[in-house]
């Protein structure tokens, strides 16, 4: 793509600060500060912000009511357009965890907008497949945006989960499986049971999985782990948010533990030591560089613009002669969409 074909796009009539914004009509993306009228694309805790209004799907509206005890949300489930001023906003599937949503911003010109928010092409177990749209303009999370985070799929990680859990059990130990509570920790969860493995879930994982059940995600058999099923923890395995390790007593009081770390950090090798585990598998919600590669690819977009990561990836995009800018943390000075 030539900087000839970006030239012909008109003015997206959004500014960058911190969030996406159209100024009319007040609409922002994913904003890192509290505002009147947000769309939130998943139920993480850094993107719930308790918003006068919020707009999420239905599952992500879930997670956001019990972060925020904020009520006032729009509901808008994918593939459902719904009017703001001029502006059209529409969801689809991110890939990332459970109800998380891409946007497409679409303006009285007919010009598209599309923000990822953090998504991931490879399908895993507990999560809406993601789909990719043809836009104008590509607004996209790239954490992983250097060409060494390469993931496996997630089956092939699955499996060597299932590998070191099994040959960990065999020696008389117990396995702790360390995953974020929301998304991950259902993943983890689903491919162990899927496994056979009869498994024990910290209280604060165990609450997001009794969301994903009635939400209508079934993710096995599993128990929560009190002080009554953690007096006898052998032939099981632990899964525990990695910072439960040392603030629940019931996890500190556990021995002859193997630790398994599930991030897309494990690409990186002095990770292992950084996170203080005995072994990392390279299970990631977020999009890998390939991922990143591909997505742009289908997406056939004019001009792109990258959030998060450290601006490699805008700068991949250049030197393939697609027009592409990094877009800073805090806040872009105007112009640059004007």
């Amino acid at each position: 793509m030539s900087a000839l074909a970006a030239s012909t796009i008109q003015p997206t009539h959004f500014r960058y600060d911190r969030g996406l914004h159209w100024p009319t009509p007040d609409l922002w993306l994913d904003p890192e500060l509290r505002k009147p009228l947000a769309f939130v694309s998943h139920g993480h805790s850094d993107h719930c912000r308790p918003h006068r209004l919020a707009v999420a799907t239905p599952a992500t509206a879930v997670f956001y009511r019990q972060r925020t005890r904020r009520r006032d949300v729009i509901e808008l489930p994918f593939g459902q357009p719904r009017q703001f001023g001029d502006y059209e906003l529409e969801l689809f599937p991110a890939g990332h965890i459970l109800g998380s949503a891409q946007a497409q911003v679409r303006d009285p010109d007919g010009q598209t907008v599309v923000y990822t928010g953090d998504f991931r092409l490879k399908t895993g177990p507990a999560v809406e497949p993601c789909e990719v749209r043809r836009c104008d303009v590509l607004v996209m999370e790239c954490t992983y945006g250097q060409p060494h985070y390469q993931f496996p799929a997630i089956e092939a990680v699955g499996d060597e989960l299932r590998d070191h859990v099994s040959r960990c059990l065999e020696s008389g130990q117990t396995p702790l499986v360390l995953a974020y509570a929301l998304g991950k920790g259902q993943e983890a969860l689903a491919l162990l049971t899927g496994a056979g493995f009869e498994v024990l879930v910290q209280k604060q994982i165990y609450e997001m999985a009794q969301r994903y059940e009635h939400l209508g995600v079934s993710l096995g058999d599993y128990a929560l782990l009190t002080p009554s099923t953690a007096r006898d923890v052998q032939d099981k395995v632990i899964l525990t948010p990695p910072h439960q390790r040392r603030s629940d007593p019931l996890i500190r009081g556990l021995t002859r533990v193997q630790s398994f770390f599930l991030s897309g950090w494990a690409a990186d090798p002095s990770s292992r030591y950084r996170f203080g585990a005995d072994c990392l598998l390279a299970l990631s919600d977020h999009a890998d560089y390939t991922d990143l590669l591909s997505y742009v690819e289908q997406a056939q977009p004019h001009v792109v613009y990258t959030v998060h990561g450290d601006g490699a990836f805008s700068s991949t995009l250049r030197s393939q002669g697609i027009p592409a800018f990094h877009l800073p943390d805090d806040h872009f000075q105007p112009g640059l969409f004007d």
